[in-house]
């Protein structure tokens, strides 16, 4: 069993005149950082016409249903929804002209479940330029099958990179706590069951253990989020286990990563694509060039740049 959003994604492309594009090999080329708009930026977008809130909510859409691969993307771009700038809409057009080479990209579902619930946790420490605040990123699967994600930038600046895997384990065992409560509600798995959660901060995973001395003074505004993971794991809930940066399969949620290592993780979770429409683009190329027939406004405002 598959789900897929291909006729929304077909007819997204064509709403916003993209349906002629090259296609690119990621939804935001690697260590894309996107800023505060300026005042030029702002008035320059704002006379195009163009509904940003409208076209992020779609692609938001896409990415809570059946396109994990989105999830950074979306989380940046819907940081300006505010005072949206003309970058910022290139950035969500390159994010379409991925779009128009994975159309058929799906979630696939088989009916193993011997492996039970896996998850992973990561956090991008200070990614955000501006605020330095952290990105949080964490799945979770059942058997084979992803069945949760999210990315969320995170409520306040950590000091550390330890603090900030800290929030994001934190985030993630909340939610699974839900996750055993509902398959134990529905008789998939004994409420008994553990869930290893698989992390790539050693520092992170010996705190949680208690396998280290920390000055507790340091980490005094954590203590609350840190003996509530503590108590879950003790408990024999979950199970902390360490796993290299380079197999860490939710990467993709904390930061814009290579085409090579995001099509490893996704098919690895079962977000597969039956084939790619078109050659994708150079991507040495300036990262948001437009090929110079491409319209990048709607159809309905009908102007091109």
């Amino acid at each position: 069993m598959s789900l897929d959003q291909g006729h929304f994604i077909e007819s997204l492309l064509e709403l916003y005149g993209m349906d002629s594009c090259k296609p690119v090999a990621t939804p935001l080329l690697p260590n894309t950082h996107l800023v505060l708009a300026t005042e030029q930026e702002i008035v320059k977008l704002y006379m195009l016409g163009v509904n940003y809130c409208s076209a992020i909510g779609s692609i938001n859409y896409l990415s809570t249903g059946t396109r994990p691969d989105l999830s950074y993307a979306v989380s940046s771009l819907s940081q300006f929804l505010e005072k949206p700038g003309f970058f910022h809409w290139k950035a969500f057009l390159h994010v379409l002209r991925y779009l128009k080479g994975t159309p058929d990209m799906r979630l696939v579902y088989s009916g193993g479940f011997s492996v039970g619930v896996q998850a992973y946790s990561d956090a991008n420490w200070g990614n955000c330029p501006e605020t330095r605040m952290s990105i949080t990123g964490y799945l979770a699967t059942f058997g084979k099958n992803l069945v949760i994600w999210k990315t969320r930038k995170q409520p306040s600046v950590s000091i550390s990179t330890a603090e900030a895997e800290y929030k994001a384990l934190c985030d993630l065992v909340s939610e699974l706590l839900w996750l055993k409560k509902w398959f134990h509600k529905c008789s998939l798995l004994d409420n008994s069951f553990t869930i290893p959660i698989h992390e790539d901060n050693q520092g992170c995973i010996n705190k949680i253990n208690g396998d280290c001395n920390v000055n507790k003074k340091k980490i005094k505004h954590l203590d609350i989020q840190l003996h509530f993971v503590k108590e879950v794991v003790k408990s024999g809930a979950f199970k902390l286990n360490f796993v290299p940066t380079q197999h860490m399969l939710a990467d993709f949620l904390t930061r814009s990563i290579a085409q090579p290592s995001l099509a490893h993780s996704l098919c690895a979770l079962g977000v597969i694509s039956l084939g790619v429409r078109g050659s994708f683009e150079n991507p040495n190329q300036n990262q948001f060039d437009l090929q110079p027939a491409t319209p990048i406004l709607t159809k309905r405002h009908n102007h091109l740049l």
